[in-house]
């Protein structure tokens, strides 16, 4: 008898479907699959933090709006939507905002955006169609660009790339107090391009928030190449790589670059950048040295990598982590590249 009944419930639903043939068992909701995020800037110099949601399809319903308990949080919401497999928190720029956190609220995704400082109408959201939303947020806090003591006319429509080492999942070397490699190149490599910008050059970025560039985890050489083939499909006339030292002794110091060894113009180029950088920041000078570095090896164009100080020693982690001192590091590799190009 209670075989019987399974079999009548079951033929029932069969028939149900027959004659009502768009009836849906589940409904079909956005999925969240992806977040990234950029720093941006302008032609005029704003730069503003790009967001982008990505989505198995278009979202429909998205909202944001100033969160009325937290001045510092941004709330957006994704209707008929649900989170994937995904981390439900992604760190961001730090300058602007930081970190971005997911949240399902019975048929809605909601994210908050945390903030460095207060809310300002400086904000949107939009559609990216079927790739799903993005979120630009402007803020004042981002780092006012850095301004060069001299005059540097010789960058002056140069294309220049410049590599701010490791990044994303590669945290690089470590400082004895926790301060990153990611950290110290990427923050050199900002008021470098800055610095270039403003003088004239077109400055490309491998990478220009902390992410990696090929993808997540990926094998060193596609990570290296991707890095590579920015330079190369820009056309760059020249590819500099910035990075921190780092050595099991913690009293190795200096500051080093590299260059491959058959390029004449890759040893000009680190002789000036190296030079530059001993004259201010009075470190140990350990010169310039040839290598097989991938980067440097594989770029189409005069390549140098940058061993600015090293991570691995007390003082000069802390050197690294300073803002002062990361500026006039950056002055003096502009200053070094500018000197190569006047000849």
């Amino acid at each position: 008898m209670y075989n019987l009944l399974k079999k009548v419930i079951l033929c029932s639903v069969v028939l149900l479907l027959m004659v009502i043939p768009n009836i849906s068992l589940a409904k079909s909701s956005v999925n969240v699959e992806k977040i990234s995020h950029n720093l941006m800037t302008l032609e005029q110099g704003d730069t503003y933090l790009h967001i982008e949601i990505n989505t198995n399809r278009e979202v429909k319903n998205f909202s944001i709006q100033e969160n009325p308990n937290n001045k510092y949080q941004l709330i957006f919401n994704i209707e008929d939507a649900q989170i994937s497999n995904i981390s439900r928190q992604e760190k961001l720029d730090g300058n602007i905002a930081k970190k971005v956190f997911l949240q399902e609220k019975k048929d809605t995704v909601q994210g908050k955006i945390y903030l460095q400082e207060e809310v300002n109408n400086n904000y949107k959201i939009y559609s990216l169609g079927k790739k799903g939303i993005a979120i630009d947020i402007f803020n004042s806090i981002v780092n006012t660009p850095v301004a060069s003591d001299v005059a540097l006319s010789n960058v002056k429509n140069k294309i220049i790339t410049i590599d701010p080492g490791h990044g994303g999942s590669d945290a690089g070397a470590v400082g004895p107090n926790g301060y990153t490699e990611k950290e110290g190149a990427f923050a050199i490599s900002q008021k470098v391009a800055s610095i270039l910008n403003q003088s004239g050059a077109k400055v490309v970025m491998t990478r220009d928030s902390d992410v990696d560039v090929y993808g997540p985890n990926a094998s060193a050489r596609n990570e290296l190449q991707a890095r590579v083939d920015v330079g190369n499909n820009a056309n760059s006339d020249i590819f500099v790589s910035i990075h921190c030292n780092a050595f099991v002794n913690p009293a190795a110091n200096g500051t080093q670059t590299f260059y491959y060894g058959s390029s004449y113009q890759g040893q000009r180029l680190a002789q000036s950048i190296q030079e530059k950088m001993i004259e201010a920041n009075g470190l140990r000078d350990r010169g310039i040295s040839t290598c097989n570095f991938y980067v440097v090896k594989h770029s189409y164009m005069p390549a140098v990598l940058i061993e600015t100080a090293f991570i691995t020693n007390y003082d000069e982690e802390a050197l690294l982590s300073d803002d002062e001192w990361q500026t006039t590091m950056a002055k003096a590799i502009a200053e070094g590249i500018n000197e190569y190009f006047s000849n």
